[in-house]
């Protein structure tokens, strides 16, 4: 602030203003085998941490399959380190958690210049990156996910939170991290699952922006499942986060509610926890993204054809199982938290031919109940009861 103090007394104005214009800028590196002593890659992650101490907080099935190797790295590059395996759950999204690990950190002696690092995917970074949040009023941490969808979504964001009162991230915030490593290695010990929930949170870009990313993916999903990542596979990955991080640039912090990259997110977050999470992120996702399109289709938004071509790949792409869906006034009453979560609109996004799209704060009971009795007749759904 730079005030003339004798002069705002003799004006008699009572008012201050303090004006900060935050920078961000965080790398996203792309790269194979970071925790490899001879990839020219690490020293990057080596620089950073050099100096510090550094809590490793990772996924317990990922620790199962790399750990060792990611011990003998951080072991040969001489960084004080300490790591913390993580249940990485929906159910262990909780403060709880964070209180757990801020007294692992505390009693490991992490100051103001120390680093976490999450490895993991999405619920691992957003308890990684919400501990670092509070942790002595914000401290460092670098993000380096192990799915596709912390790869090309949750990893390249700045939203950090858990879980609370049966609600999906209702605490969190907003807090950049120091670094992200992509690392397309981890994806060769992925779950069918687990790739499919991947491909969904890229084919929401690819719907709403990106024809060309629509038609990787329509060409080329099936080597994802067959764990045959090439160059076809890190376009995809690369086009996809790229697309993400231009849409998260321009509203960083959500000042504006209107998001793109929101379709797919309206109808998701009750099917999730309706079923007790045993519909995952990604897939909810999916038939998120069914339902919204269809009622892009009987709005005459899409062309039938244009309807058939992202039902058809969503289809190819397929669910774990026949899912069962929650019945209609569930799935429209659902909408009012939604909208308490954007400041009373709805702000649904619907597909308008490809790569672009609407919001619109209206959804009937009738377009809902119309768009279930489609996937139910599909046959790829069940009733719930």
């Amino acid at each position: 602030m730079k005030l003339n103090i004798d002069s705002m007394l003799r004006k008699n104005i009572n008012t201050l203003i303090l004006n900060q214009n935050l920078k961000i800028n965080y790398p996203v590196y792309f790269s194979e085998g970071i925790f490899d002593l001879n990839n020219k890659t690490n020293n990057y992650l080596t620089q950073i941490c050099k100096g510090r101490k550094v809590m490793v907080v990772i996924d317990n099935n990922v620790n199962r399959i790399y750990g060792k190797g990611i011990k003998r790295f951080f072991d040969y590059s001489k960084i004080e380190y300490s790591l913390c395996e993580l249940n990485a759950s929906e159910d262990c999204k909780n403060i709880e958690k964070i209180e757990s690990l801020c007294s692992a950190a505390k009693q490991f002696g992490m100051q103001r210049d120390s680093v976490f690092i999450a490895i993991g995917g999405g619920v691992t970074m957003d308890i990684v990156g919400f501990t670092a949040f509070v942790y002595r009023k914000k401290i460092p941490y670098i993000k380096i996910p192990t799915t596709l969808v912390g790869a090309v979504d949750a990893g390249v964001g700045i939203k950090v939170g858990v879980n609370f009162n049966g609600s999906k991230n209702f605490l969190g915030g907003y807090y950049p991290p120091l670094a992200v490593f992509n690392d397309q290695s981890f994806l060769k010990t992925l779950t069918s699952k687990e790739i499919k929930c991947g491909l969904f949170e890229i084919l929401k870009m690819a719907i709403i922006r990106d024809r060309r990313l629509f038609e990787l993916i329509k060409n080329h999903f099936k080597e994802f499942f067959e764990k045959e990542f090439n160059a076809n596979t890190h376009e995809i990955n690369y086009l996809a986060a790229f697309l993400m991080m231009e849409e998260l640039e321009k509203n960083l912090f959500e000042a504006n509610l209107q998001r793109l990259v929101d379709f797919g997110h309206t109808f998701s977050p009750f099917l999730e926890t309706a079923s007790d999470y045993a519909i995952p992120h990604g897939e909810a996702v999916g038939i998120d993204m069914l339902i919204s399109s269809f009622i892009s289709l009987k709005r005459e938004l899409i062309k039938k054809i244009e309807f058939d071509d992202i039902f058809k790949l969503i289809k190819a792409v397929g669910f774990s199982k026949k899912y069962n869906l929650p019945n209609a006034k569930k799935l429209h009453d659902s909408l009012n938290e939604i909208r308490k979560h954007r400041a009373g609109d709805l702000n649904l996004v619907l597909p308008v031919k490809f790569c672009s799209a609407v919001f619109t704060n209206k959804c009937s009971y009738m377009e809902v109940e119309s768009a279930r009795k489609f996937l139910l007749n599909t046959n790829l759904f069940s009733a719930a009861n």
